[in-house]
């Protein structure tokens, strides 16, 4: 595990595979992820693509250290605005390909929107695009079932950002909230994808994203629930790969 201070803060990091003509891919996580939590997905994504694919974990998640403030409105949008373009420098990915799930695939989203810093191309798995009472649901449900034992081992600080994150996300803080005005700036090639089996990103999200995205490739995967990285690892490294070959 290597590491990085961005900010001020330690980053851990990862990487796989070599192809430095092309531009690297970046994984983004989801909340309760972290770089070591996409399974063998970076290593089939580096051989299916010839690219190198970095991963980082969040400040809170992983070995990343903990987050000095809790998570509060706005957060997503930090991320993507304030914290990814460090990332990028300080990794040197001044060329890259976003590949993000969830949370990640919403900052992959606002980062590629924004505009301020270019990407090849952003795959958003099971993206998070607005906030209704399906969402609250699943959030709140999965908050008392706890945090993955796998998670919950990466870092002292997981349970506390976990919560953090449950009370956000399953109260009234976010009801208004959306990505719309970011995905409309989405220039770039962009793909959407999401699993069949997924209950708790269901498909409205990715129906939103096609309307606000014109140029969006979207696939749904049959048999793949809310982790299709984990459930379908071939299937989701091969079809990132047919879209980053289309890619500089």
């Amino acid at each position: 595990m290597a590491s990085v201070r961005i900010n001020g803060f330690s980053y851990e990091y990862l990487w796989w595979g070599n192809g430095p003509a092309l531009a690297p891919v970046l994984l983004l996580h989801e909340a309760g992820g972290h770089a070591r939590g996409w399974g063998d997905f970076p290593k089939r994504l580096a051989d299916a693509t010839g690219r190198r694919v970095f991963a980082y974990s969040r400040l809170g998640w992983g070995d990343s250290e903990p987050r000095p403030q809790p998570l509060a409105p706005g957060y997503l949008e930090d991320e993507a605005l304030d914290v990814l373009p460090a990332v990028r420098a300080a990794l040197g990915l001044e060329r890259v390909v976003l590949v993000g799930h969830h949370e990640g695939a919403t900052i992959g989203l606002i980062h590629a929107g924004a505009a301020a810093t270019p990407v090849e191309g952003v795959v958003a798995i099971a993206p998070l695009l607005f906030v209704d009472n399906a969402l609250r649901f699943e959030v709140l449900n999965r908050f008392q079932r706890g945090l993955h034992e796998a998670h919950a081992a990466a870092a002292s600080e997981a349970e506390r950002t976990f919560s953090e994150w449950a009370q956000l996300w399953g109260g009234t803080k976010l009801e208004a909230w959306t990505i719309d005005d970011f995905c409309r700036g989405v220039t770039c090639p962009a793909l959407g994808l999401r699993g069949d089996q997924d209950i708790f990103t269901h498909s409205g999200h990715l129906d939103r994203l096609r309307a606000l995205v014109k140029h969006l490739e979207v696939l749904q995967l049959p048999g793949a629930r809310h982790l299709p990285f984990l459930d379908k690892p071939a299937a989701v490294s091969d079809a990132v790969a047919a879209f980053a070959h289309k890619l500089p």
